[in-house]
């Protein structure tokens, strides 16, 4: 490497260090370093020490070297101009800062990748791969919303399997009976967090519930239309939601309580004996719970995730395909938190040598403010490492600008989401992404590419799902020697040169963030969003409305 070039927070910033480095009074050339160790884009299988060695020598104009410092820890420097330090890094992604500083305080840098960890198959199950907690106050916006939800169902498609729902007596004399469907007019809920469930109540008008009977008196076998109808139901309860894998949510009304409103029944010709068999004058009490245990079920799936089961979806024109099941679910007064296990896969991906997985603690959740949702950095990694083995990263920017026409972007190793040592704020980090600047196909130039990049949240969808978004980049760049420069440009000019590129691998990865799925609840809006990050996940808080 012949010098190291920029370091800047923001792309407009590295181009006006660049245009500044090309006005009057250039300062002067810094020392000449070389790093020899650890090579670009090392992943290794754990955390802890690494070293750091090269050598650093004096400019062409004989200014005396001061210090090497590599992540602020001081080098060990030979009188040859060789040196050497031992730092430390972290479980993730960890950017290694080699400074080489002379006695004018002139300055050259060299900045390089490291991503430390266990390495994981890709196509792993992570487990709590997404938390989420929804406020007592956030089922009471649920609640206002689940009306319009429930009677867009297709009730006789959830209730066939169920048929018959009564089948009583037998020998000669019993009763089948079928619900073809369940009507109203209006229907609304009530739902309130209470110790191990939902506080229920549905206020249902004008039902209306077509059946048939299938039956026998003595042998002599027969069947009729019934219907029942009522002009207002009521039925309490407490809702119990437990986890069914793929499947998402599976619901139960415990200790049902229903209450019917000048009741009518039309049974056709079906005679009395099969009529009080059905007990009749009850038969809204019967049917009526395990029906709304039906119509609650999908109602529940949608406004706690609406991503369960198998899916598939297109990710920068691959497959991929996504296994969601929750795994644990808890109520108190104070409102819901769950945990849903995922299952990545893209589509051709299978030759990755893995992803980093990094040991992650259990993040605060609170049950009594709004919603929050965390993402767990490994499920991002995986996805990162998959689109990677694919080579999905690596693009072709064309940018003629005379002296280059393109530029070719190489991902060494795959972006990934880390703590920053500095301060603890996950970070997407793009690391040693290799620029070569071509001319009618021929190298012309070559830079080193690293990146930290802030997440943001943001709303989509008329508001009703959020995504996560990049911001501006930190960027470091190097250029390297092993493509001669014929640019005719500084080192300096070349490195904001790579703006376009970095730009263009930021929006390809932000494509890849949308498609990551985070929670829709039920429709509802998201406001007052803000991001964070605790104990290795993406926090995302927020109000429904």
């Amino acid at each position: 490497m012949r010098n190291l070039v920029a370091l800047a927070t923001g792309l407009a910033v590295l181009t006006a260090i660049a245009a500044c480095e090309n006005g009057p009074g250039a300062p002067k050339e810094p020392p000449v370093l070389t790093v020899t160790s650890p090579a670009r884009g090392l992943i290794q299988g754990h955390a802890g020490q690494v070293t750091v060695s090269g050598q650093a020598l004096p400019n062409a104009a004989g200014d005396a070297l001061d210090k090497v410092l590599v992540n602020d820890v001081q080098a060990t420097l030979a009188p040859d101009g060789s040196f050497s330090a031992v730092i430390t890094v972290n479980e993730g992604a960890t950017l290694i800062e080699t400074v080489a500083s002379d006695v004018q305080g002139t300055a050259a840098t060299d900045t390089r990748a490291v991503q430390a960890g266990q390495l994981r198959p890709v196509g792993t199950s992570i487990d709590k791969a997404i938390d989420l907690s929804m406020s007592a106050a956030s089922f009471a916006k649920l609640s206002t919303a689940a009306g319009p939800i429930l009677k867009g169902l297709d009730m006789a498609s959830l209730l066939a399997p169920m048929q018959p729902m009564l089948n009583v007596g037998g020998g000669s004399t019993y009763a089948q009976l079928f619900v073809d469907d369940v009507n109203f007019s209006d229907i609304q809920i009530a739902m309130s967090p209470v110790q191990g469930g939902l506080s229920f109540r549905a206020e249902i008008d004008k039902l209306d519930v077509p059946a048939h009977v299938r039956f026998a008196v003595l042998g002599l076998g027969g069947s009729d239309s019934l219907r029942v109808t009522a002009d207002r139901v009521v039925i309490a309860g407490t809702l119990a939601i437990t986890p069914a894998g793929l499947s998402g949510f599976k619901t139960r009304i415990a200790n049902p309580n229903v209450s019917v409103t000048s009741f009518h029944f039309d049974a056709g010709g079906i005679p009395s004996t099969i009529l009080n068999l059905l007990h009749i004058d009850s038969i809204v009490q019967t049917i009526l719970p395990p029906a709304a245990e039906l119509a609650m079920t999908p109602l529940v799936n949608q406004a706690l995730g609406a991503l369960a089961g198998p899916q598939q979806l297109d990710v920068l024109g691959h497959k991929l395909d996504l296994q969601l099941a929750p795994s644990a679910i808890a109520f108190d007064p104070s409102g819901a938190v769950l945990a849903m296990n995922l299952k990545v896969l893209l589509a051709g991906s299978e030759s990755s040598p893995g992803f980093i997985f990094t040991n992650n603690g259990s993040p605060a959740m609170t049950a009594s403010y709004g919603f929050q949702i965390g993402l767990a950095d490994d499920l991002l990694n995986e996805m990162f490492a998959e689109l990677h083995a694919l080579g999905a990263l690596n693009l072709t920017v064309p940018k003629d600008v005379g002296v280059f026409d393109a530029a070719q972007i190489h991902m060494t190793v795959p972006p990934m989401i880390s703590a920053d040592a500095r301060n603890g704020e996950l970070r997407i980090v793009l690391g040693d992404m290799l620029a070569t600047f071509t001319k009618q196909g021929t190298p012309v130039g070559k830079a080193a590419i690293n990146a930290r990049i802030d997440l943001q949240i943001v709303p989509v969808g008329n508001g009703n799902s959020i995504a996560l978004q990049l911001g501006p980049p930190e960027l470091h760049v190097d250029v390297l020697d092993d493509v001669a420069n014929t640019t005719g440009l500084e080192p300096r000019d070349l490195a904001a040169a790579t703006a376009a590129a970095v730009n263009a691998q930021i929006e390809a990865i932000s494509k890849l963030l949308v498609s990551i799925p985070v929670p829709a609840i039920a429709g509802l809006q998201f406001h007052n969003l803000a991001v964070g990050s605790d104990q290795g996940y993406v926090m995302v808080s927020g109000q429904l409305q």
